[in-house]
């Protein structure tokens, strides 16, 4: 068993390894660079998604802290806080704040009702976003959000801006850090207190686990770096509107990939966003334009079946 998870760990290393070489070896793959850059931070989403998980709550509620965070970086932007130190901890704060919120008020919740009712959370910020026109602009969004920007550092200068590769840099090593975060926290005493409290609850209150604090902690945690995520998000694409920050593929696409991946593996949801968005982006669309859902639903099905702890186990 330890010999399987290090060969499968080691082939994820190898895989980070080949991302951060084939830009030297591919100078002009402009697409493929934008896609694989939009993989990152989605694998960053489902990781913090799996933060949650790790409790035992399954969450269809992410997109309400990506959209959060992306329209609390675009308005302290089109407000005159353009910089990025400003944006993020806006983005970081504005979801945070939501997901405590939500944390507390859902707190005797449990299974399928849990799902549901953070799924219908998803609503009340896009209704807002949606409806306060003079702050949010409602359904045109907000549009000229400042890119990233630029870095000089020892001489060298990094226009994320303009250099699509700088850019996908950058957010490789966002997903480096949102893997070095996963990591530590399922491995720490509060991620094995969590997994306690997964596999029963109760037991694990009478030998005093705090529960509801490290649920609470937990979702706090993963509504700021999925925050973070939208915050990032809004700074790439220079615009957010409220279908595409608020959608239910934004919701979904978390809990996808982490258990594609095997969100029981500290790699697994970074392995099934690195797997699943390209083959989507890259394949399955330009292929399969009106039918691409319907293939992509059969190898979902596919690698759950052959996979069923995920792509990142390696055993049936």
């Amino acid at each position: 068993m330890k010999k399987k998870l290090f060969c499968s760990s080691l082939i994820f290393w190898t895989v980070i390894l080949a991302l951060a070489a084939w830009p030297a070896a591919t100078p002009h793959a402009d697409l493929l660079c934008r896609v694989l850059s939009m993989a990152f931070l989605y694998a960053v989403m489902a990781m913090a998604w799996n933060l949650t998980a790790l409790s035992g709550l399954i969450s269809l509620g992410h997109a309400a802290y990506f959209g959060l965070g992306a329209y609390g970086a675009a308005l302290m932007d089109q407000y005159g806080f353009a910089h990025i130190a400003w944006t993020l901890t806006a983005a970081a704060l504005s979801a945070g704040v939501y997901g405590a919120l939500c944390a507390a008020v859902f707190r005797s919740l449990r299974g399928a009702t849990f799902a549901l009712v953070s799924l219908a959370a998803v609503e009340i910020p896009k209704v807002i976003a949606d409806n306060w026109e003079s702050v949010t602009f409602g359904s045109l969004g907000l549009v000229g959000v400042a890119p990233l920007p630029v870095l000089r550092v020892a001489g060298l200068t990094l226009d994320f801006a303009s250099n699509l590769f700088a850019q996908y840099y950058a957010l490789l090593g966002v997903l480096l850090a949102g893997i070095w975060v996963h990591r530590k926290a399922i491995h720490s005493r509060w991620g094995w207190a969590l997994r306690a409290i997964r596999e029963d609850e109760q037991a694990a209150g009478v030998l005093g686990v705090p529960v509801h604090a490290l649920r609470w902690s937990a979702m706090t945690l993963s509504a700021v770096i999925t925050g973070l995520c939208g915050g990032l998000y809004a700074h790439v694409h220079g615009f957010v509107e409220p279908p595409l920050v608020f959608s239910a593929h934004l919701s979904a696409m978390p809990l996808v990939l982490s258990i594609l991946g095997g969100r029981f593996r500290w790699y697994g949801p970074a392995l099934g966003a690195l797997f699943l968005y390209p083959l989507d982006q890259l394949v399955l669309h330009p292929v399969m334009p009106a039918g691409h859902a319907a293939i992509y639903g059969l190898v979902i099905v596919a690698a759950v079946l052959f996979f069923p702890r995920g792509l990142g186990s390696w055993k049936k």
